[in-house]
């Protein structure tokens, strides 16, 4: 059960300043950016529609007009729901990712993903500008970072191997940060995150659903053979089964956060939206995301019980290694594929390394990382490394490092992890968030080693972002009220104490 943050009369003077910090229009913008969601059924609605218009409708050309439809009808109601319930926008970013993974749009020649991700961005995110502008947040701790790390991936498109790629991806990242920013705005307390959080589960949660309704609609296209061992593993309506692992880290890190203020039927959808998301991923046969969610349960239950949580996770890890090697099918299941160079990444890690080292310092570029294997000293010539920009190192701290240079990749990780540590500071954790360290942060952390979490863009992307955001302005509002603490204490002193302690000082 959350329990609510409780302020003693000193602290009510940090929440007086703090709700200063980005409130400065009162009860207008308490109107503007409201956080109560009425009609949003209606929203979760014209997303499913849309969605379905996508998943029926032939991929030649009537999907396009389909689309266009369901935009006249949602867009302008949509854009009117979101200036008034920034909450609103998660729905946006994640049926955007939904519909840029999709089979439709790879399997369309007009680059549907491009035409819906900028276009959409621009439209629901420039009403925002002024307003953040005025607010300060891009001016403050990680929000401020995150920007100056964004701008320096602007500028290496003064360098890159591929201007326009860099270019365009810099700014499918710059549009979803500016929407957390405005996001990050609404957040003041413990309940504001994880409501945030129930309405990023509500995005995600159709996404699971129009999977389920993929094997009956198109069962064709909803499952893809291994090109290795020739298993059918499950896509759904998207087009990659790594996605499906992708979306299920989403789902159970949103659902993680939502729990804890979910109420009655709420409840139920929250656990129905996790454990479907769950079973998609074991369909598709995504072993990593599973890896990591395992790893982060685990360190959440050492962590929230200490030595009763350490037995515990000895022994379902005992259960599973005997289950494992009595059943021989699970034991090959489980060593398929060739494990010791992970399935193959280790050829494309080694180049990653050699292409850092030619260029530590500045990279080649805003995420072109993939353009590298083109290259005729790359000695892995599957098809999977042959798409150029468009494949993936399958590791985000090498791509960044890659793109970006060494010192980006350190200056990220910093400003990353910064607000996942201090949560376990003293006094650091009055927003009671901490659990979703190792519930949502830790599995995209172990995600990110054999995949690319781009970003503010893919599913995980999107929720590492939120998570990251709500514990950053979790670490910004401690600080602040560690600074009032100490301020009421040094006002409350006598002038004799403080003439003695500058005596002393000096």
């Amino acid at each position: 059960m959350l329990q609510k943050l409780q302020t003693s009369p000193r602290d009510r003077v940090t929440e007086v300043q703090w709700s200063r910090v980005l409130d400065d229009s009162g009860d207008r913008r308490t109107q503007i950016f409201g956080l109560s969601i009425r009609h949003f059924e209606y929203l979760v609605a014209a997303a499913v529609g849309l969605l379905i218009l996508v998943l029926v409708t032939h991929p030649e050309g009537g999907g396009l007009v389909a689309l266009a439809i369901a935009a006249a009808v949602i867009l302008p109601y949509a854009i009117r729901y979101t200036s008034h319930h920034v909450g609103g926008l998660l729905i946006v970013i994640v049926l955007i990712e939904a519909v840029a993974a999709s089979y439709f749009a790879a399997s369309s020649d007009e680059k549907i993903g491009a035409i819906v991700r900028y276009p959409l961005g621009l439209l629901f995110i420039l009403p925002f500008i002024p307003r953040l502008w005025k607010s300060g947040i891009l001016r403050q701790g990680g929000f401020r970072d995150y920007s100056i790390y964004l701008i320096w991936a602007l500028f290496s498109v003064s360098y890159s191997i591929l201007p326009t790629v860099s270019l365009g991806r810099a700014f499918a990242a710059i549009l979803p940060f500016l929407a957390m920013c405005a996001i990050a705005t609404e957040v003041r307390s413990a309940d504001d995150a994880r409501r945030m959080m129930g309405v990023l589960l509500a995005g995600l949660g159709v996404v699971v659903a129009v999977n389920y309704l993929a094997m009956f609609i198109q069962p064709d296209t909803a499952w893809q053979p291994d090109t290795d061992s020739g298993m059918l593993r499950f896509v759904g309506f998207l087009t990659e089964p790594n996605e499906l692992g992708n979306l299920m880290l989403a789902t159970i890190g949103a659902g993680f956060g939502y729990w804890p203020v979910a109420r009655g039927w709420k409840k139920g959808l929250t656990a129905a939206a996790m454990i479907g998301a769950l079973v998609q991923a074991v369909m598709a046969d995504s072993r990593t995301p599973i890896i990591g969610l395992g790893i982060g349960i685990a360190l959440y239950l050492v962590w929230r019980y200490r030595a009763r949580g350490i037995i515990g996770v000895v022994a379902m890890f005992g259960v599973f290694y005997v289950v494992a090697h009595m059943i021989p099918s699970m034991h090959e299941y489980i060593d398929r594929g060739d494990v010791a160079s992970f399935t193959g990444r280790q050829v494309a890690w080694d180049f990653g390394v050699r292409s850092v080292k030619e260029s530590p310092l500045l990279g080649h570029g805003y995420e072109v990382e993939g353009q590298i294997l083109l290259s005729p000293f790359f000695q892995g010539w599957d098809a999977v490394w042959g798409m150029g920009y468009q494949s993936s190192l399958h590791n985000g701290y090498l791509s960044r490092a890659v793109s970006l240079g060494i010192p980006a990749l350190l200056f990220w990780a910093f400003l990353t992890l910064r607000p996942m540590v201090s949560c376990f500071f003293p006094n650091g954790d009055p927003w009671k968030l901490r659990s979703l360290v190792p519930l949502a942060m830790v599995p995209m952390v172990m995600l990110n080693t054999t995949e690319s979490v781009v970003d503010f863009r893919s599913f995980a992307g999107v929720m590492m972002a939120l998570v990251w955001m709500m514990l950053e302005r979790e670490r910004l509002f401690a600080r602040a009220q560690a600074s009032a603490r100490a301020r009421v204490v040094e006002e409350s002193k006598t002038p004799i104490v403080r003439a003695l302690q500058g005596r002393h000082a000096s």
